[in-house]
């Protein structure tokens, strides 16, 4: 707010105030039966309201210099007093002197006009004072909460980065575990194109911001680069489908949501049967929800809730990432498909622009 706006402000605050006034006087004069005398009334508390409006400023300006706080309390009170003294006699001085310019004003002596009105000066002097102190606590506390809903962002921030940091490791390790059976196994032709596509993987996976979204199509090529290194590594024993309609493509999904996922599948539905198997990735979108299927062909009974011990730092992590970010609006299950296998489902709001990261969605 410009110094012309509190001005302004300030200004038709007390001519409110006069104007209240003006109706309180006339009711009680038209109720008493009593004779109208609307210049001198007018002038009188126009002058009075508008002298307050400049005394406010120099009036706020003490109330910040001498705060009503504890340890100064009874002093500055008293202080506040003697002053709202000095402002309420400088207002008697200029009102009857505009009394006595007047030619329909009622001047009186200025000792009993001070007296007469002191209780309503002294009243106008700390009015301006407590809202002075009520403007100044709220901006305070205004502050405090800006500064506390930094804070936050910056620790859901640390704590988003500490998740992802996790996840890079993780993988990176179980890819090296990889390319070092197919070294022991001999086929380092294999060996060496899985190393070329672990490095496009990394490539891709170093983001430098670790809380950000990335598109579908995205996050779906990043997918499909690791399962042609899992191919190498199974051959004809891993078979995939992915399916994700034109219209889901640009909707905003946590980076490295879906690798955790792939690889928990591969882990329970291929690698530990001897028959081929398939890993089924679909991706929909059901009203304002966008849906994230993982499905294997496992027999269902190695389910483990990510929650738990045993549950997976990959999993363990998706889970922790996606309630972070968008609150209780997202859904991460684990469960036996009806069709046979294990079906990891992510629901999150389908949404186009990035999500607010300093806390997690309410609503």
């Amino acid at each position: 707010m410009t110094t012309r706006t509190k001005a302004f402000a300030v200004f038709l605050a007390w001519t409110l105030v006069a104007l209240v006034g003006l109706c309180q006087w006339y009711l009680l004069r038209v109720s008493a039966g009593v004779p109208l005398q609307w210049g001198g009334f007018l002038a009188g508390t126009l002058q009075s309201c508008w002298l307050w409006a400049a005394f406010t400023p120099a009036i706020v300006a003490l109330a910040r210099r001498f705060r009503l706080e504890r340890g100064a309390w009874t002093r500055n009170l008293l202080l506040h007093f003697g002053l709202s003294l000095g402002f309420g006699f400088l207002d008697t001085l200029v009102g009857e002197g505009v009394a006595h310019l007047l030619p329909f004003g009622t001047p009186r002596p200025l000792l009993i006009a001070f007296l007469g009105q002191s209780f309503l000066e002294i009243f106008s002097y700390f009015a301006v004072v407590a809202i002075a102190h009520a403007v100044d606590y709220y901006a305070l506390f205004h502050e405090r909460q800006v500064a506390a809903s930094r804070l936050e962002a910056q620790l859901l921030s640390a704590q988003l980065q500490s998740l992802e940091m996790q996840l890079r490791p993780h993988f990176l390790f179980n890819t090296l575990h990889t390319v070092a059976s197919l070294v022991r196994t001999g086929r380092k032709p294999d060996a060496v194109r899985m190393i070329a596509g672990l490095s496009d993987l990394l490539r891709a996976s170093l983001r430098p911001d670790a809380a950000a979204e990335v598109p579908l199509r995205e996050e779906l090529a990043f997918v499909q680069r690791y399962l042609e290194i899992e191919r190498i590594r199974f051959q004809d024993r891993l078979r995939t489908r992915i399916s994700a309609g034109p219209e889901v493509l640009d909707a905003l999904v946590p980076s490295l949501i879906l690798q955790p996922l792939v690889e928990n599948a591969i882990r329970h539905g291929i690698e530990r049967r001897a028959a081929p198997g398939e890993i089924i990735l679909e991706a929909v979108r059901q009203n304002g929800t966008l849906c994230l299927r993982v499905q294997d062909s496992s027999s269902g009974a190695s389910i483990v809730s990510p929650g738990r011990s045993g549950g997976g730092i990959g999993l363990s992590n998706t889970q922790a990432r996606l309630r972070h970010l968008y609150g209780h609006r997202q859904h991460f299950e684990l469960a036996a498909a009806a069709q046979g296998g294990t079906v990891a489902r992510i629901e999150l709001p389908f949404h186009r622009e990035p999500v607010n990261h300093g806390r997690p969605a309410s609503s």
